[in-house]
């Protein structure tokens, strides 16, 4: 059995020989793109939302708010449109019905606030200054 001095001068060490936290090269990071839009989400439905962006047809989905819950979710460069518009839809996990959201220009430094509602026709978007 070792001493207590012993334990800890042998911890110390192994924490003194570990390798420092390095910044990643820019060739690792270099597909990685900024938040360029933020949006902030209210489920007052009783189901868990799925949030999705749609552009060109294709859906990326950005996150899953719990029921009559809130949640921030963050959009990047690529899932604007190419004339920068944003298009969000949602859907009840595990079911078929879906709400999209006609697409909309949010100015620079804005966020966009989205209300689903349980009737999906009664859900609102709007955006905000920061």
């Amino acid at each position: 059995m070792r001493s207590l001095p012993m334990l800890l001068l042998a911890s110390a060490l192994a924490t003194a020989c570990a390798p420092a936290a390095t910044i990643p090269s820019p060739a690792l990071t270099l597909h990685l793109t900024a938040p360029r839009q933020v949006v902030r989400v209210t489920n007052h439905n009783w189901n868990d939302m799925e949030v999705f962006a749609i552009r060109n047809g294709g859906r990326r989905i950005l996150g899953v708010v719990g029921a009559a819950q809130q949640a921030t979710l963050l959009v990047t460069e690529d899932m604007l449109d190419t004339d920068g518009k944003l298009q969000l839809g949602a859907r009840i996990q595990g079911r078929r019905d879906m709400l999209i959201m006609d697409p909309v220009r949010v100015p620079s430094g804005d966020y966009v606030d989205w209300s689903l509602e349980n009737e999906f026709g009664r859900s609102s978007l709007g955006y905000y200054p920061l």
